[in-house]
């Protein structure tokens, strides 16, 4: 009861601050596609920064990045930079600058659908507002990987055969996130949950921290670092 008062409160504080006289003016819906080819890069810096809406990211993609975006809102229209220097490209996909004038009706639209290439190393950094986010990172090639969530639904899926190892940085802010962690190579998971609720499936426990059952076995481990906000937790093992 008390985690559930907590998150109704700074919901509601955050529902204050965004509230004003105007609200957004919300024109015809637009949906455009987007392609970015890797070029000569051989490893990629991949930032993603999304204020308010609705992320699906997933890889697979013929490019570096095929996208489509989805919106109401024009000046929300999303930037999309790449730049390539010697053998290392650098990937920006953002909603642009926006000060809150109101909150969002709910005929707001404002959807991103991004795949990411397999093929080349990628260090990738997601940065979330308010929203829903499903991030499929299975059959990436990820050399590191930070997540910082907002306010809102999200569920970061970490399933596969991982080839190489790296770090995960999780941050959660407000709602509920759900970590789904690879059972065929180690995982090691620190917690520095705060305030939030955590709920623990088909992991071992050592001490304030969980692994997995090959983790002592495996030539391949993925390190994770959960730093929790107000909200719900939960880690499991995929299927």
């Amino acid at each position: 009861m008390r985690h559930k008062l907590s998150l109704l409160v700074m919901v509601g504080v955050m529902v204050f601050l965004m509230s004003g006289c105007n609200r957004f003016l919300v024109g015809p819906t637009e949906t455009e596609t987007r392609t970015i080819e890797l070029g000569k890069a051989e490893t990629v810096q991949a930032n993603i920064e999304m204020g308010i809406g609705e992320l699906n990211l997933s890889g697979g993609a013929s490019n570096l990045l095929d996208a489509e975006f989805t919106y109401n809102v024009a000046e929300w229209k999303p930037e999309v930079i790449y730049e390539v220097s010697g053998s290392r490209g650098r990937l920006n996909v953002k909603q642009p600058a926006y000060e809150f004038e109101g909150i969002p009706d709910d005929d707001v639209e404002y959807t991103w659908n991004l795949s990411l290439s397999n093929e080349v190393p990628l260090n990738l950094d997601i940065d979330l507002g308010v929203g829903e986010s499903n991030i499929d990172l299975a059959g990436l090639n990820l050399t590191e990987l930070d997540v910082t969530t907002g306010v809102g639904q999200s569920t970061i899926d970490l399933s596969g055969d991982w080839d190489e190892g790296f770090d995960v940085r999780i941050k959660g802010g407000v709602g509920d996130t759900t970590i789904i962690l690879p059972r065929e190579v180690g995982v090691f998971v620190e917690l520095n949950t705060g305030i939030a609720d955590v709920e623990v499936f088909g992991l071992v426990r050592e001490g304030d921290n969980y692994r997995n059952d090959v983790y002592d076995q495996s030539d391949v481990t993925i390190n994770v670092e959960v730093d929790g906000g107000i909200g719900q937790i939960e880690l499991r093992l995929s299927e």
